[in-house]
């Protein structure tokens, strides 16, 4: 994510406008984060929502600046696991029958022959258990090193390099067998 630091020490200090500023440069991010985790468009933008409200009331407790950017993941995905925990026992992150389009109407699989080179990332990614699909997009789409993703989800990060490894190889055979 990209933000200015300075604008962090201004938002802890309850400066409004830079919030808003922070707001405006990390809300994309943190939206295609729960919409890897969530795989729904309508409750990725409900989390994030969710958490930008809990940011701005709690980032005066923010000790450091520096630790602005996990903090906010942090709460995103517990938001995000809430969410899923609350709602779904067993959650599909993508239907391969349907897409969603920018206007966000369903359109089958035949209309949109772009958008077929894509869905069987996807649908490799929905095979993952919840835990497994948020290691794997922190790390490889996100870019986030282990031991960063470690702290974000209360792990070891010897074991989130294990579960990449893991996941990453169920992936690559379900897209070598498709």
């Amino acid at each position: 994510m990209k933000y200015n630091q300075n604008d962090v020490s201004l938002a802890i200090k309850q400066d409004r406008k830079a919030f808003e500023n922070i707001y405006i440069d990390i809300n994309n991010d943190l939206y295609k984060m729960a919409l890897y985790m969530l795989g729904n468009s309508e409750l990725a933008k409900e989390v994030v929502s969710d958490t930008v409200m809990d940011a701005l009331v709690g980032i005066c407790k923010l000790k450091s600046p520096e630790r602005f950017e996990k903090w906010v993941l942090k709460i995103l995905t517990n938001k995000c696991k809430r969410k899923i925990k609350d709602k779904y026992n067993k959650f599909n992150v993508y239907n391969p029958n349907s897409c969603e389009s920018e206007a966000g109407e369903n359109v089958s699989k035949d209309e949109n022959i772009d958008h077929e080179t894509k869905t069987d990332v996807q649908i490799a990614l929905s095979k993952l258990n919840t835990k497994d699909r948020m290691i794997v997009s922190l790390c490889v789409v996100e870019g986030y090193k282990s031991s960063e993703v470690a702290e974000i989800l209360s792990m070891n990060s010897s074991t989130v390099r294990s579960r990449l490894n893991r996941s990453l190889k169920k992936m690559r055979e379900y897209l070598e067998v498709e």
